[in-house]
């Protein structure tokens, strides 16, 4: 699904807002703009790579996609500019790597065409000597740098790479301790982690410090499923409230292609943040595999939404909570199988379990 896609059909729901009383166009506005930031916006995260050269990114991007997306032979490869790292339909992100020996007019210009949005210090496990203290010095002239060019105050996590004999504990602390050392960084500081078997930890730490916008980018290629389950929260949390509003208006029947198409996104979405590629066809089917599809049991509970919006009030507000229901029973149903990776059959029971919780929803 394009962005185009996104942009129109979120203005189509503003215009509809805007036929809502004052008071209640507020908060639903409010909730379509979590989901313009996630998706109209999205973008690959730029980090900053410093610390000693010779070994470090490749166990840095292997911990954060839980695969090989640079080659050993890449480990000092820089031009100093950005570099793009990725997996098909997964995701990608930036990198920039900053170490010596690179050219500092070359990093000046990449900073400034890009501003960062986290620093990280990769640094194996080593004894603290005259390199580090080097290594830290060029460390704060980047940060300076980074600062100066407009890029903002962006913060430094602290990495360290485990030695076969090494002490990872002690050795840590070492080096959290070395970057205290330097007022310029120890000001940005977010915490210092050593890399285990996988890389869920630290994504989740990079994904803290994100903005916004390359937070949905860090879910996906981490494959991280307490990120992904935490931004499909953000879109049924969103998507619920504006079918209620929407479930609520007094016409009968006309909400019915807003709400699908509004359902049909919000699968498709969970699919994308689940690290697929977005398929509003594939939405369909999974929506329809619920139980969901257009047949005599959906017409009918329409057709029972429609009636009970002949009575005022009360009629429209019973409309709204159904139309809430069922969207939020969809939409967890859909990060169970797509993020948590239950059965089609689990899915299935969660979906008909949430929508039961709703009274009205009952077959």
């Amino acid at each position: 699904m394009k962005p185009s896609t996104f942009l129109s059909l979120y203005d189509k729901l503003e215009k509809l807002v805007r036929h809502l009383p004052d008071a209640l166009q507020g908060p639903i506005l409010r909730e379509i703009t979590p989901i313009k930031t996630l998706f109209l916006l999205q973008r690959a995260p730029r980090l900053v790579l410093l610390g000693p050269g010779g070994a470090g990114k490749v166990e840095l991007l292997r911990a954060l996609f839980g695969t090989d997306v640079a080659r050993a032979g890449e480990e000092n490869l820089s031009d100093g500019t950005w570099q793009t790292f990725g997996q098909k339909s997964r995701g990608a992100l930036q990198l920039l790597d900053a170490r010596r020996p690179a050219s500092l007019n070359m990093l000046r210009a990449a900073l400034a065409a890009e501003a960062p949005d986290l620093f990280v210090f990769v640094r194996p496990a080593l004894a603290i000597d005259d390199d580090l203290a080097a290594d830290l010095e060029h460390a704060a002239q980047i940060l300076a740098c980074a600062e100066q060019r407009g890029g903002g105050r962006a913060k430094l996590l602290g990495v360290l790479v485990p030695g076969a004999a090494a002490e990872t504990e002690h050795a840590r602390q070492e080096l959290n301790a070395a970057l205290h050392t330097r007022t310029e960084l120890s000001d940005r500081m977010v915490g210092t982690l050593a890399l285990g078997d996988g890389g869920e930890r630290l994504a989740e730490l990079i994904a803290i410090e994100l903005p916004g916008e390359a937070q949905l980018e860090m879910a996906r290629l981490s494959g991280n499923r307490a990120l992904q389950k935490q931004i499909a929260q953000v879109v049924i949390k969103s998507v619920t409230a504006i079918s209620a509003a929407i479930g609520a208006q007094p016409i009968p029947l006309a909400d019915f292609p807003i709400l699908t198409s509004l359902q049909g996104t919000m699968v498709a979405s969970i699919m994308h943040i689940s690290g697929r590629e977005m398929s509003v066809k594939l939405a369909g089917e999974f929506i329809a595999a619920l139980g969901a599809n257009i047949g005599f049991g959906l017409v009918l509970r329409e057709g029972t939404r429609a009636v009970l919006k002949f009575v005022p009030v009360w009629g429209n507000a019973v409309s709204g909570a159904v139309a809430a229901g069922g969207t939020y029973a969809m939409g967890r149903a859909a990060a169970a199988y797509f993020i948590e990776g239950v059965s089609l059959a689990d899915a299935r029971g969660l979906f008909r379990r949430r929508r039961k919780e709703t009274p009205l929803l009952k077959d």
